[in-house]
């Protein structure tokens, strides 16, 4: 009767966002539609008391020179096991002149598995203001176990938001601290 029952629950998990353990660290890219040009892209997603947030850290070159923002998103499953993260508050920075608050961009996400290999892709899109059109684009990210190659996890630590990762356990942070 276990047996049926543990078979039952894993027959009704269709959505596959649900099934698995979308918390950690994501790195990879994100392709802007409008300047053909891709952007380094990383994403921590946590979950605590059942609620799943999420930081982001995008980094582009200009006149050779390096610049990034870290984010807080907003992160929820929806109907569909679609990954919805949307964009909060930008938490720290470096840019040349400061962004505009009222521009947001939604990332639409789907999982995949390939192995013991982990995949989120999907679109993404700004939302249109008075003085801007809206931007569109694609994501593509892979879950990553090495947290010592993070860009974003040292930036959270500096502002003290590191702890609020809940795939860091104190031993990791302690290796990422080190990294610099």
């Amino acid at each position: 009767m276990k047996f049926f029952k543990l078979m039952l629950v894993a027959s009704c998990c269709p959505l596959a966002a649900f099934c698995q353990d979308i918390t950690g660290l994501w790195s990879g890219t994100i392709y802007n539609d409008s300047t053909q040009q891709y952007h380094q892209y990383e994403v921590g997603i946590t979950r605590e008391k059942g609620k799943y947030s999420a930081f982001s850290h995008t980094w582009f070159m200009i006149d050779n020179k390096k610049y990034f923002g870290v984010k807080k998103l907003k992160v929820r499953i929806a109907g569909d096991g679609k990954i919805v993260m949307e964009d909060g508050e930008l938490m720290l920075n470096n840019y040349p002149v400061q962004p505009n608050k009222d521009v947001r961009q939604l990332n639409v996400l789907s999982i995949a598995t390939n192995g013991s290999e982990q995949s989120l892709s999907g679109l993404f899109v700004t939302n249109r203001t008075k003085e801007f059109s809206p931007l569109t684009g694609k994501v593509q990210l892979k879950k990553k176990n090495n947290l010592a190659q993070s860009d974003l996890i040292p930036h959270l630590q500096n502002i003290s938001k590191g702890e609020q990762l809940s795939f860091i356990s104190p031993s990791a942070g302690d290796l990422v601290k080190n990294k610099k």
